[in-house]
């Protein structure tokens, strides 16, 4: 028998046991783990995809990802990498800000800041104009990405 009680507290365990032998009972051992292996396949992917519009941000703005993450500095090209793998992370992996924020390893808020005004950039500026056209690219990117690995 699997050890639940290191990894979850007693009542979080015997819930998670119920439910599995619920789930069996209702479409059968080898649905139930067809089903848990495509969950784990696709979460796999989401952290894949996530780790590329990261690595792709910082590669159109010319920084490390050690830069990105642990960085103090606030120069243009970290401010503008977090903020566009802020608005792309949100709009392809669809994952809450929250969960974003545990990503890029910032507050809450600041998460939401970045999407909202990288979602409203205006096209009339120049300095906004260039980053519209990145964003623009990465799209593009993950997009063949996407197609390629035949993920989402």
């Amino acid at each position: 028998m699997l050890k639940f009680n290191r990894i979850m507290p007693k009542s979080n365990s015997t819930t998670l046991v119920e439910e599995l032998l619920k789930t069996i009972e209702r479409v059968g051992i080898k649905k139930t783990i067809e089903r848990l292996k495509d969950t784990t396949h696709h979460l796999n992917n989401m952290e894949v995809l996530q780790e590329f519009i990261i690595s792709k941000s910082c590669q159109h703005f010319l920084i490390s990802k050690n830069m990105f993450l642990t960085g103090r500095r606030n120069t243009h090209n970290r401010t503008n990498a977090i903020g566009v793998s802020c608005l792309l992370l949100s709009r392809h992996c669809k994952i809450p800000q929250t969960q974003i924020a545990k990503i890029i390893r910032k507050d809450n808020s600041n998460v939401n800041k970045y999407i909202k005004k990288f979602d409203n950039l205006d096209p009339k500026f120049k300095e906004d104009l260039k980053i519209i056209k990145i964003i623009e690219v990465i799209d593009n990117e993950i997009t063949d990405f996407t197609n390629e690995l035949n993920i989402l």
